[in-house]
């Protein structure tokens, strides 16, 4: 459950974190390849999540809640936007989210494969690297344990999401 909570984090923090690719050579992107404005396909966790609690796991928590259906990102010249969903669970026991969309701005830098991105957020400024890879017109990066474990808080056994492995963000342009 505190998987649910913390999502929105996750979503605003995917630039600020390094990810892992499948393939070990990293492509050779360059900043024209990725400018434009990107939007969230799929979201996949590696072990399926109830996010609506409507009975029904997926892995895909696109496939669990329209909120990230306007997750979006645009990249020009220098810069970038994200918007994103903060997500808020309200209801008895918490059951129903209500979303609301978020900006986040910042500068990037994109060399082999590694986004470098400087952002603010709460006042504190970051800079991270994050390797992307590109695919026809889909923009992919994962998320790995060690990194999801770094903003959410899975030690727990009684957490039913702390054999989360990854997180799978898939752009499409």
């Amino acid at each position: 459950m505190k998987l649910i909570k913390c999502v929105y984090t996750l979503l605003v923090s995917f630039i600020l974190l390094g990810c892992s690719n499948d393939d070990n050579t990293p492509q050779a992107l360059s900043k024209s390849d990725i400018q434009g404005d990107w939007f969230l396909v799929e979201l996949n966790a590696n072990e399926p999540t109830d996010l609506n609690n409507d009975g029904i796991s997926n892995t895909n928590l696109r496939l669990e809640t329209d909120c990230f259906s306007t997750m979006a990102i645009n990249f020009e010249n220098d810069t970038f936007t994200f918007t994103y969903p903060k997500l808020d669970f309200i209801g008895e026991n918490n059951n129903e989210i209500s979303c609301t969309d978020t900006l986040n701005t910042g500068s990037y830098g994109l060399e082999n494969g590694i986004l470098t991105a400087t952002t603010t957020i709460d006042n504190s400024t970051t800079t991270e690297r994050v390797s992307v890879q590109l695919d026809n017109d889909l923009l992919k990066f994962t998320i790995t344990r060690a990194q999801v474990n770094e903003y959410l808080d899975l030690g727990s056994s009684d957490n039913e999401n702390a054999d989360l492995e990854t997180l799978e963000f898939i752009f499409e342009k």
